[in-house]
């Protein structure tokens, strides 16, 4: 009986030691190995990137003020035209009628207020030397005061007309371009009808709101000085050849937008840029001693961004970061990790917080 107990004992430890080395065995088998990053200080630019609506430096729709029809243009199309320049003429020859009328009838007004100039003085005198009563005198001064206003209606009706005829020519407000001209010579036109716009393209403003989070860290890291650094991408990916200026913001944030609009003036001597064109405005800033980390070595976990730093056992502890940017395939960290920090760089979905790794070689 002692020989089978001893026996078993001995099958026992024998299996309990299979065992064990079995489960050292997958144990060590489970260890995986991933590829690793050092964090390493580095200096960088950041590219802030906005949305931006371009409007020539001077912009104005010029609209027919007394309506009649167009005798002639003198302009065509994306034409450069110099200030004072004649862009149109309409027909006034009703209105230079009109004012030989008005003149006819300024001048009888001024006859007749002569005549009732010299009937007042007469009756001034005769009634100065008491020939004629008082109730005359005062007859002759009211008949001089009808013909003077007489006089002044006739001068305002003439000088009507006179800003009517100007009206009908029509001259460039500024140096600029001309826009399309929808009208064509001979065409009525009326009273608010649009002939063209003129632009002033030798600058350009390209306005662009900045929303409330990023316009403090620009403040914070002073990119928002910049001074001939912000580059113009146009609709079609090129970069404008001509680099822009910062100018003056709005004085408040939009409540409604949480942003705050701002405007880069550009250089456009070629008047290459037209009023109304879109693209994208970029605002580079430097950054000393930045912590760069890939992108796949980051983790969400309830809208917050993880990372497996490894210890020196060689075991991953998940670690909060916090991002501050985005470049092509970087994060810039504000806060969680430090130089010569050791961090899995991929395979993270199949790790979790404990457990240890290998470091493969690359």
């Amino acid at each position: 009986m002692r020989i089978y107990k001893q026996f078993f004992l001995s099958i026992l430890s024998l299996f309990v030691l299979v065992s064990c080395g079995d489960k050292a065995k997958r144990k060590a088998n489970n260890v995986k190995t991933v590829p690793v990053y050092k964090v390493t200080l580095k200096d960088t630019i950041v590219s802030n990137r906005f949305v931006a609506d371009v409007h020539a430096k001077n912009n104005v729709e010029i609209h027919v003020r007394i309506p009649g029809l167009l005798d002639k243009v003198y302009v065509s199309e994306g034409q450069k035209v110099k200030k004072g320049q004649i862009l149109f003429k309409i027909s006034d020859v009703e209105l230079q009628i009109q004012l030989l009328k008005a003149q006819a009838v300024y001048k009888s007004a001024m006859a007749d207020l002569r005549i009732a100039t010299v009937e007042r003085e007469q009756a001034q005198t005769l009634f100065n030397k008491k020939v004629i009563a008082n109730n005359e005198l005062e007859l002759a001064k009211a008949k001089y005061e009808a013909a003077a206003a007489k006089v002044a209606h006739a001068s305002a009706e003439k000088k009507a007309i006179d800003q009517q005829i100007n009206f009908t020519t029509i001259r460039a407000p500024f140096a600029g371009t001309v826009d399309r001209i929808p009208f064509k010579e001979g065409s009525l036109v009326e009273n608010g009808s649009l002939l063209t716009t003129v632009s002033q393209l030798d600058d350009v403003y390209a306005y662009f709101s900045i929303p409330e989070n990023t316009y403090f860290q620009m403040i914070e890291n002073k990119s928002l000085n910049a001074k001939g650094d912000i580059e113009l991408v146009l609709p079609n990916g090129a970069v404008y050849d001509q680099k822009g200026e910062l100018k003056t913001a709005d004085g408040e944030i939009d409540r409604e937008t949480g942003s705050i609009q701002y405007k880069a003036k550009f250089h456009n001597p070629q008047g290459f840029i037209k009023h109304g064109t879109s693209g994208k405005l970029i605002i580079s800033e430097p950054i000393s001693n930045a912590i760069l980390i890939p992108q796949k070595a980051v983790f969400s976990i309830q809208d917050k961004q993880y990372v497996f730093v490894v210890k020196k056992d060689g075991v991953v502890k998940m670690t909060n970061v916090t991002i501050g940017n985005t470049l092509d395939d970087v994060y810039i960290l504000n806060e969680g990790l430090k130089n010569d920090d050791l961090i899995v760089e991929e395979g993270t979905q199949s790790l979790r917080d404990g457990d240890k790794i290998n470091i493969k070689q690359m």
